[in-house]
Formats: C-alpha cells, sequence, structure tokens
C-alpha cells in the first residue's frame, strides 16, 4: 500500500505546477492537468484563486466534480457565475485573466505548443491529428502569464514543434511583436516530472530552472531534444507535502486525468 508522503512523478509534476500558482490570482486553466493542479492550489496554498473555463464556468471554490471538457457540468456544479465564452475571451483580451494554464502534445525550446497533428502538413495524408487547439491559442497569444505542463520525454521536448498550435515566444526576441502578438506577454513556465524551467528574459529561449526531487541535469538534457543550458543556480524543489498529495488524489479519485504508476 502506498504511503501518504510516497509519490509518482506524475504526481510530483503536478503538485509542482499547483505550487506556480499564487493566492489571489484569476486562472483560465485548460482541461486535464491544468484543471487538476489549479484544484490542488486552490485546496492548499491559494484558497483565493479562481478558476475560470473557457465556455464561461467560474469556480471560487475548486471543482466538485472534474469535468472532461470545457463546457460540461463539471464547470458548472456550485459555480459562482456561468457566463459564456465571448466574456471570457473578452476578459483574456483585456488582460483581467493573471494566468492561463494549457498542456500539449510537443513543446520547443521557445514554448510553442503543438495539439494539432504529427507529419508533414504539405502532405494530408501524412498527417497524425490530435485534438486541436480549443482555447489554447487565445490562451498562450493574450495571457498575461502562460504556464505549460508536459511530461518529459524526448519526442515531446523538440528543437521545433511540427506545428504551432499555440504561439510561445515564436522564433525568439522580436517575434511575437512581428506577426502583432502582444510582446509583453508569453510562456512563463514549463513544468515537466523531471524539471522546472523558465525562459531568459534576453534569448526567450528556454532554460532548466529546477529539478525534481531525484532527478539530475544530465536525465533532463538526455530527455530534451535541443542543447539545454541550466541556471547558474539550478536547486531542488521541496518534495511534495502530504496535505498536496492528499489534495491530489482526492481531486482525481477515479484517475480521469492521470495514471497510476
Amino acid at each position: 500500500m502506498q504511503k501518504e508522503t510516497e509519490y509518482t512523478s506524475f504526481e510530483a509534476m503536478v503538485v509542482m505546477a499547483a505550487r506556480e500558482i499564487k493566492d489571489g490570482e484569476l486562472v483560465l486553466a485548460g482541461i486535464g492537468l491544468p484543471v487538476l493542479a489549479t484544484n490542488v492550489a486552490q485546496k492548499t496554498h491559494a484558497a483565493h484563486v479562481g478558476l475560470l473555463f473557457e465556455a464561461g464556468g467560474f469556480l471560487k471554490g475548486g471543482c466538485t466534480i472534474l469535468p472532461l471538457t470545457v463546457d460540461d457540468f463539471g464547470t458548472y456544479v456550485f459555480a459562482d457565475a456561468t457566463q459564456n465564452m465571448c466574456c471570457i475571451m473578452g476578459a483574456l483580451g483585456r488582460k483581467e485573466v493573471d494566468v492561463t494554464f494549457i498542456g500539449g502534445a510537443q513543446v520547443d525550446m521557445y514554448g510553442n505548443v503543438n495539439s494539432s497533428g504529427f507529419g508533414d502538413f504539405s502532405q494530408p495524408n501524412t498527417i497524425k491529428l490530435m485534438p486541436g487547439s480549443g482555447g489554447a491559442n487565445p490562451m498562450a497569444s493574450l495571457g498575461n502569464r502562460t504556464l505549460i505542463i508536459m511530461p518529459q520525454e524526448k519526442r515531446r521536448f523538440v528543437e521545433k514543434v511540427t506545428y504551432i498550435t499555440s504561439p510561445g515566444w515564436l522564433w525568439g526576441p522580436g517575434a511575437r511583436e512581428a506577426v502583432g502578438l502582444p510582446a509583453d506577454v508569453g510562456p512563463d513556465t514549463i513544468i515537466s516530472n523531471m524539471g522546472i524551467f523558465k525562459f531568459d528574459e534576453r534569448t526567450k529561449e528556454a532554460y532548466l530552472e529546477a529539478l525534481l526531487p531525484g532527478i539530475t541535469a544530465e536525465d533532463v538534457k538526455a530527455n530534451t531534444g535541443w542543447s539545454l543550458k541550466t541556471s547558474p543556480n539550478v536547486r531542488e524543489v521541496e518534495p511534495p507535502r502530504k496535505e498536496e498529495l492528499k489534495a491530489l488524489r482526492e481531486m482525481d479519485k477515479a484517475r480521469l486525468y492521470y495514471p497510476q504508476e
């Protein structure tokens, strides 16, 4: 039987993502791990976080039922407000949303995320399609601070994504303004089950800022598809605490969002 303080790498990833959310922030979270991590934050250190869903649900106390889509009943049960997609995207465009939180299938060194497909997009018969953007494109385009969560694998952490579903810093400094996106916002943090990545203000390139317990920088580099730089002060994060693991496991008892290992 698993002890209260034992955890999987997947659980550690969700807990570290939850710690990136500050009390009092308004979070627009994508379905899946972003929702789970936001709920863990609400149940532990950030009781006053507001959780927004793309289709209009707003919950101050976290979900009582984990939703499978942005507009299923789990986004409205005991909701503090029910709005619509225009209201949510309007708030995003007016910079009223503190944090946008997304996942995906691939992320690259500039924080661009692919959730559209793999293959040669000039040859449709080679394409393997995935769920697509949903609201992730405007979330990444306009969010004041974008968090990205994704399990660490070399095929996921790539030098250049196959397709840019959700723009990060695109190809580097000056790129966002060149295509008409706000230059003062963009990806802030990538959280994996191995490390936490921040972005260099000068180059806009992701670098390793912290390690999850038991992981080395060499482990992370071996699972990254570009020449990864590390902070000169790279640190090891505190392991998940008992109360964080309890909140996580009670929130997703059916394991809808993450696997048993």
